[in-house]
């Protein structure tokens, strides 16, 4: 079964030490979602504080780590800005 990629652009607005905790919040849920991967979290070369990884069957199997994610805790204010993006290979676009 193919996998989907997605990257979650962040800027961040609070201390690493906060940052380290929203990311093992994060990690947490996506560890209980079935088909749904966090692969961690990494520093982009662009205006962007963070990016976190995730691997999935689906967009959908992705967007309930955040679905989970909002239920549990609702916002994060020291988040003012983000951005998805989902990765195919050019098999999958039929390149």
């Amino acid at each position: 079964m193919k996998k989907l990629l997605g990257l979650y652009y962040i800027r961040w607005n609070g201390t690493p030490k906060e940052l380290k905790k929203y990311i093992e919040k994060i990690e947490e849920i996506a560890n209980s979602i079935e088909e749904a991967n966090f692969k961690g979290a990494f520093t982009p070369t662009s205006e962007w504080n963070a990016v976190l990884l995730f691997e999935g069957t689906s967009f959908d199997n992705i967007l309930n780590i955040y679905k989970q994610y909002m239920k549990k805790y609702g916002t994060n204010p020291k988040i003012p800005v983000a951005k998805f993006e989902s990765l195919f290979s050019f098999d999958e676009i039929g390149y």
